[in-house]
């Protein structure tokens, strides 16, 4: 029995092996099913987008010793109207080693192979002339968002894991297939199309290899790029890259590039290689560029003459950004008639050992209008925006201990028409001249001193600074440069810098350093600004030059960039100003300092000299990353004996008031328009109004000439069309939704009266005044020559309303002051005729000096209630106000918080 217990238990194990092996076998028949299902699934989705179907046939999976995929027969087919497919995939095959991805629960990618062969891409030129890629180009672009979000910085993800060990593109083909001809189609093709990247890992250089048989039976040309050794990210810092091509015939693609472009004819040949070392970013060494490109007979479309165009370029440069160095052993850049030619070395630059040895770098026939007489394309993209010789010279001289690169460019032959910015004929001067020396005075930096001569550009297109030709327009400014020392990053220190304009000069220094990239990216600056006199008003343009210039339109407000656009800026601006012009003022001594942080714009300390008096500006601030509308600001300004008159003469068409001010303005708002200020200002002023006169208006007049024809025995007092506001008139008015209401009623006495006004003005410089006019006895006595003498002031209520530059007065009450008048004008004759018992008699008809007094002090109950009543009212606005802003600034924390957290 144990014999034959040995001899069965083979068989036993072969059977459950076999039975696992069917079981595999049957999971994997399925799991190709499910996938191929699934990529058919998806392939169907996008035909729907693409407007082109896609097609795989069939798709096989394996899963042991690699996990690896074999996908067959895939194409994207053809849209309406065209009788080829846009591509075709014979295989691709991806494997990964299975053990490494199931231990390390898939961080360790080990792929072995990935290989895509058979490509074709068909590219068609269809009877209008427009191509079959075009077309999907379009259909992908009519489905991208309208206004895209922009997407958030990210940490870059981590592929240490991933190794590749080879990836290639083999046996590729991209055939042109030219439709328009008629019937019979011209093909052409580039073949043999091979790409091939072995052993992609973090650590190691990255080689990429091209090449391809570009419309020829053999391969004609040949690219490779080498990558210094991959980071984390595998994103290559590129290195190397050469270039070969074997007299490649470009004419037969011409009616497959874009039409603009019109290529007719022209060959290609090149060996050409570069060491890029510094020159990208992440490189490190110098940087070496040997070989020749050329592109010899370039014929296109609409060239004047059928010109053609040589193309050569033929370099052995090389150069090394972190010390300086550059070697121009041979420099030629031919383009057609015009060259660029370059000679001699430039040694140790940014160290402080310099050294020129016979430096020049030239130009010749630098004309675009002329280059465009071969290329036509040119003509388009220029715009006629340039044309004319453009003068290039640069040249090395010096010695040892003095060394120095003059470089010179001259624009003066040329037209400039740079659309809404500046124009220049030819012949206005438009030069730039610049001196750049080594580092052995600066400690290391590269010295600069250069100076530009723009007499000759008009610069009125811009619509803001008023220069126009042959008027001057001269800058110089001389400094140190230097770039980071780790990193990307620079530092300019301007030690001099002038602007002429017109006829003013700004003269100052200034400091800006660059460092980091990205959101990461900072900009740090410091200036100092002086000049003697500025004349901002002739030197911008006015809005009525500007509507000249338009057609009576003001041009459009440009669009809002992103909030963030301001962030990371980080500095301060000092000026000083002895005298200044700007918007009809005329300022003295204007002094200040301006801080950035990021858009918040804070002036830490502004002081002028203006209208015979001082304003002081320190802790205005303002935002400047919002659009101009929502842009939210503070003001705080103080002001010392300040001319109203003057003041106010350039924004009201009448002289309202005179007199001094002294106070304060403290307010804040959003926007800059009125309509904005009226829903947003907020805030107060306060001080006090020295030897004012209210300008316009005899407000005591306004009520005795009324009066006086309610009364049969009255004369008429003779208006002098104002109102002395007495020696010191103090006020505090607050400012909502753009109306200043009086804090508490304003009140002042004359000889003639005592005045009292409650309410408000309006931006727009709206009057809405209650109050009352109280006429002395002694004015009660002029008015009614003499018969009436009271012993106590007698009130008038009025109103006023209108702009304050012609004010209106209503709403005048004098039948009570009347009806007292009369009585006591009654009164006073019978007392007159009875004697001293006349003194009783007129007590009782008048009511005697109690009733007087009660009415008096009833008008000021009723002036006082109205005044408690509106300032009740405006107490309890702001208090909504204030409830309002609380919550929205409990929302807007709530809503940083969360985007601090993540959302969360």
């Amino acid at each position: 029995m144990a014999a034959v217990k040995k001899k069965r238990w083979p068989y036993v194990l072969g059977g459950i092996l076999a039975l696992l092996i069917a079981i595999v076998a049957v999971v994997l028949w399925r799991l190709d099913a499910i996938l191929l299902k699934t990529a058919r699934d998806q392939a169907a989705t996008y035909s729907q987008k693409l407007g082109r179907p896609i097609e795989i046939g069939d798709v096989s999976t394996k899963l042991f010793p690699y996990v690896g995929a074999h996908i067959q027969n895939v194409s994207v087919g053809a849209a309406e109207g065209e009788d080829l497919p846009l591509a075709e995939v014979k295989d691709v095959t991806v494997s990964v080693a299975a053990m490494p991805l199931l231990t390390s629960k898939g961080k360790d990618i080990r792929v072995q192979d990935a290989e895509v062969s058979g490509l074709t891409v068909n590219v068609i030129r269809l009877a209008d002339g427009t191509t079959n890629v075009q077309r999907l180009q379009e259909k992908l672009a009519a489905q991208q968002p309208k206004e895209e979000t922009p997407e958030e910085e990210t940490q870059p993800t981590d592929l240490s894991g991933v190794h590749v060990e080879r990836a290639a593109l083999t046996d590729g083909t991209i055939r042109f297939v030219d439709r328009a001809g008629g019937a019979q189609a011209r093909e052409l093709a580039v073949k043999d199309l091979d790409i091939e990247v072995k052993d992609l890992r973090v650590g190691q250089p990255l080689k990429v290899d091209l090449a391809a048989a570009v419309l020829a039976d053999k391969q004609n040309l040949k690219m490779m790029l080498a990558a210094a050794p991959l980071p984390a990210t595998l994103i290559p810092t590129p290195e190397q890259v050469t270039l070969k091509a074997e007299h490649i015939d470009l004419s037969p693609l011409g009616p497959f590039l874009p039409p603009d472009v019109g290529l007719q004819a022209g060959t290609l040949d090149a060996d050409w290689k570069a060491d890029l070392g510094g020159a990208v970013p992440g490189g490190k060494g110098p940087t070496k560029l040997v070989g020749v490109i050329k592109a010899l007979g370039m014929k296109f479309a609409g060239s004047e003459g059928g010109k053609a165009l040589d193309v050569v370029l033929d370099t052995d440069v090389t150069g090394d950004m972190a010390t300086g160095d550059l070697a121009l052993d041979k420099l030629n850049l031919n383009l057609g008639p015009a060259a660029i030619t370059g000679k001699g070395k430039v040694k140790g630059l940014l160290t402080d050992k310099p050294a020129v040895e016979g430096f020049e770098l030239t130009g010749r026939n630098l004309d675009p209008a002329v280059l465009a007489e071969y290329y036509p394309p040119l003509r388009k993209q220029l715009n006629g925006m340039i044309a004319g010789p453009i003068g290039l010279d640069v040249r090395g001289s010096g010695t040892q201990e003095a060394q120095a690169i003059n470089i010179a460019v001259d624009l003066t032959p040329v037209r400039l028409r740079v659309p809404d910015q500046l124009t220049k004929d030819a012949g206005g001067a438009m030069k730039l001249n610049a001196k750049v020396t080594g580092a052995a005075a600066s400690g290391g930096a590269l010295r600069f001193d250069a100076k530009a001569d723009l007499n000759g550009v008009d610069m009125r297109p811009g619509l803001l600074v008023n220069k126009a030709p042959g008027q001057r327009l001269e800058v110089a400014a001389a400094g140190t440069y230097a770039p980071a020392k780790t990193g990307s990053g620079m530092t300019v220190n301007v030690t001099s810098m002038s602007l002429g304009a017109l006829d003013d000069t700004v003269t100052g220094t200034a400091t800006v350093a660059l460092a980091g990239t990205g959101k990461k990216a900072t900009t740090t600056f410091k200036a100092d600004v002086k000049a003697a006199r500025l004349d901002a008003e002739k030197l911008l343009m006015s809005e009525e030059q500007v509507l000249a210039r338009t057609g009576g339109k003001l041009p459009p407000e440009p669009p809002p960039g992103e909030a963030s656009r301001f962030n990371g800026y980080r500095g301060d601006i000092q000026f000083a100003i002895t005298s200044l012009r700007y918007t009809a003022m005329d300022l003295s001594n204007v002094t200040g300092v301006v801080k950035m942080v990021d858009d918040l714009i804070t002036v830490e300390k502004f002081s002028t000299g203006v209208y015979g008096g001082k304003v002081v500006a320190d802790g205005t601030t303002i935002r400047l990353g919002p659009a101009p509308e929502a842009r939210p600001f503070t003001a705080k300004v103080q002001v010392q004996g300040l001319e109203v008159a003057q003041a106010l003469a350039a924004r009201t068409p009448k002289q309202v008031l005179t007199g001094k001010f002294n106070g304060n303005v403290d307010v804040q708002g959003v926007g800059y328009t009125p309509d904005k200020l009226q829903q947003t200002l907020l805030g107060g002023i306060n001080g006090n109004l020295l030897e004012g006169t209210f300008l316009g208006k005899d407000l005591v007049s306004s009520v005795t000439g009324p009066l006086a024809k309610a009364l049969p025995f009255a004369k008429a007092l003779k208006s002098g069309d104002v109102t002395s506001l007495g020696g010191n008139l103090p006020f505090s008015v607050t400012i909502k939704n753009g109306v200043a209401q009086l804090s508490k009623p304003i009140t002042w006495t004359r000889p003639e009266a005592a005045m009292s006004f409650d309410g408000g003005i309006g931006l727009d410089g709206t009057l809405d005044l209650t109050g009352g006019v109280s006429l002395t006895p002694a004015t009660i006595k002029t008015l009614t020559v003499g018969k009436v003498t009271p012993t106590e002031a007698i009130p008038v209520g009025l109103k006023i309303s209108g702009k304050a530059w012609s004010p209106e007065v209503t709403g005048i009450d004098v039948k009570p002051a009347a009806t007292t008048i009369l009585k006591l004008a009654g009164g006073a004759a019978l007392g007159g005729l009875l004697g001293e018992k006349g003194k009783a008699v007129e007590d009782i008809i008048t009511g005697g000096q109690d009733k007087a007094k009660a009415e008096a002090e009833a008008k000021r109950q009723e002036l006082e209630a109205r005044a408690n009543e509106e300032k009740k009212k405006l107490e309890e606005q702001a208090r909504i106000e204030q409830e309002k802003a609380k919550q929205r600034a409990e929302e807007e924390a709530k809503k940083r918080l969360k985007g601090i957290f993540g959302g969360k």
